[in-house]
């Protein structure tokens, strides 16, 4: 009778233990997952804010380049007054000696 209690009790625990095993170890794999992809959802956002932050420096940077260029051709354009202007006044002081 006693080896029967033994056994009894021995089984009881088993199933207790079997039990805890089973039923417990489902909530802390589903928060581990849980807490993995909010982790991964964060990080999405902040990539998706760095490409976004990405994409604004490329932007602007076109519009500096885009600046920079009319800025060139401007200087060239009063490179090219300057020379125009050099050249007439070259030929008005060669006019005037001509006519001289």
């Amino acid at each position: 009778m006693t080896n029967l209690r033994k056994m009894l009790s021995i089984a009881t625990v088993g199933v207790m233990m079997l039990g805890v095993v089973a039923c417990g170890a489902k909530k802390p794999a589903e928060e581990a997952a849980n807490s993995a992809n909010a982790a991964a959802a964060e990080a999405n956002a902040a990539a998706q804010e760095a490409n976004k932050a990405a994409n604004e420096a490329k932007t602007e940077e076109a519009e500096a380049n885009k600046a920079a260029e009319e800025a060139n051709k401007a200087e060239e354009a009063k490179t090219e007054a300057e020379a125009a202007a050099n050249s007439a006044e070259a030929s008005a002081e060669e006019a005037k000696t001509e006519a001289k």
